[in-house]
């Protein structure tokens, strides 16, 4: 191996590190609270029947959003939907939301894609990942920081980059 290719690799190494720092700076700056991991499925589950009213087609935000995007045959693949990353909980969170939605949702969503256009618009996949996964992230952010919803869907845009940083999604990895 050469020395400008073990060069390289050191920089990577050097450029990840301090860019983890300043996002751990940041996320002190911002007063974003520690994640409790082993007890986040269970504050899920207090958001139960606020998700599930949303599948029943109640006001949301994100079914809103969605539906519109279907309306002008937008988005028709997951790829176009942009970051879907729920805030500061990072892709870490964002795999532990969807395990949990697919679990106590995954059923009724395709039951219920039959009749409803916005679930079968992109399928119950992109239902959970579009506006599940981003309605229990506010709820959760809303909760942490003891703001309103408008509030919480800014500070869960503001902080993705700083999420995707720090929880990563490698369990043991995450030091805030």
């Amino acid at each position: 191996m050469g020395k400008r290719q073990m060069n390289v690799r050191l920089l990577k190494r050097f450029c990840h590190k301090h860019k983890k720092k300043t996002a751990e700076e940041i996320w002190q700056a911002m007063k974003y609270p520690e994640v409790n991991w082993e007890g986040l499925v269970d504050r899920f589950k207090t958001h139960h029947s606020h998700l599930l009213g949303i599948i029943d087609g109640h006001e949301s935000h994100y079914r809103n959003d969605l539906a519109a995007k279907i309306e002008r045959g937008e988005a028709r693949s997951m790829k176009k939907e942009g970051n879907l990353t729920p805030g500061y909980y990072g892709f870490r969170g964002f795999d532990l939301m969807c395990d949990y939605l697919v679990e106590e949702f995954g059923e009724l969503l395709k039951r219920r894609a039959v009749k409803d256009r916005v679930i079968a618009g992109r399928g119950a996949a992109a239902f959970i990942q579009c506006v599940l996964v981003a309605e229990l992230a506010v709820r959760l952010i809303r909760d942490d920081m003891g703001v309103s919803e408008n509030k919480a869907r800014e500070i869960m845009e503001e902080s993705k980059a700083v999420g995707e940083m720090l929880h990563d999604g490698a369990v043991g990895d995450d030091e805030v």
